[in-house]
C-alpha cells in the first residue's frame, strides 16, 4: 500500500491539476482509489474507473469509502478474472472510430501486477487512451517480487531473475520514457513512484485492429 505522503501527493496532484477522467489498474484493497474519489468529491468532477482482478472481501474500496465517509458516485469498479489488460481492450474499441482512438483518461495510476510482462503491455494499452497533457504515474519503481513477505507462496515458480528484477522500474526506462508521445519524466517518493505526462501534440493512434 502506497505511504500517507505519497497518498497526500497523489489526492492534491488530482485536485491541483483538475484530472477528473481517471482509471486505476490495480485496485487491491482500495486505499488508493478512496484518495482519488475523495480528490473528485473536492473537485465536485470526474468519475473513477479501478480494475483488477478481484473484489476483496471483507475489506474493500466499499468498505472503505463507508468508512471515510466518501460517497461512490464517482467510481465505477470493475473486478475481471482476467484483468486489466483484458478490459482495456475493450475500453479502446469503445473509443475507436474510423481506426482513430479518443482519449478518454485524464489520470492514470498503474499499480498492480508489478511484473514486466502485463505491465509493459498495460502501458501501451493505456498510452492512446490518457487526453493530452494528461498523465500516467508508475508505482513501485523500487520493488522486486522477492520483497514479498510470502514470495515462495506467491511467485515461487518465478526465476530468480524475475524476482530480482525490478520490474516496475524496466517498464519505466524501457517503456513508458522512450514512447514519443509523452514527457516530463520525474520520479517522485525516494524513487518508488515515476510518473510521466501525455504531450499535448501526441499523435493519433490507429487502433483499426480492434474493429
Amino acid at each position: 500500500m502506497l505511504p500517507e505522503d505519497a497518498m497526500r501527493y497523489i489526492h492534491q496532484f488530482i485536485i491541483e491539476n483538475k484530472l477528473v477522467d481517471c482509471v486505476e489498474l490495480g485496485t487491491g484493497f482500495g486505499a488508493t482509489s478512496c484518495v482519488i474519489v475523495d480528490a473528485l468529491e473536492i473537485l465536485n468532477a470526474g468519475h473513477l474507473t479501478t480494475i483488477d482482478r478481484y473484489f476483496h472481501q471483507p475489506v474493500n474500496v466499499k468498505v472503505l469509502l463507508d468508512h471515510a465517509n466518501v460517497p461512490d458516485k464517482r467510481l465505477e469498479i470493475v473486478a475481471d478474472i482476467l484483468g486489466y489488460n483484458w478490459y482495456l481492450p475493450e475500453v479502446l474499441r469503445h473509443q475507436t472510430q474510423d481506426g482513430i482512438c479518443k482519449p478518454r483518461f485524464d489520470f492514470c495510476l498503474l499499480d498492480g501486477a508489478h511484473e514486466w510482462e502485463p505491465d509493459a503491455l498495460a502501458f501501451n494499452l493505456i498510452a492512446p487512451l490518457i487526453k493530452p497533457n494528461g498523465w500516467v504515474a508508475i508505482d513501485d519503481l523500487n520493488f522486486c517480487l522477492r520483497m514479498i513477505p510470502n514470495w515462495q507462496e506467491s511467485h515461487g515458480n518465478h526465476s530468480d531473475k524475475e524476482l530480482d528484477t525490478y520490474q516496475m522500474q524496466m517498464v519505466y526506462d524501457l517503456v513508458v520514457k522512450t514512447h514519443p508521445d509523452f514527457c516530463d519524466f520525474h520520479i517522485s517518493h525516494d524513487g518508488r513512484i515515476g510518473w510521466a505526462r501525455k504531450r499535448p501534440t501526441a499523435k493519433k493512434t490507429f487502433f483499426s485492429f480492434l474493429r
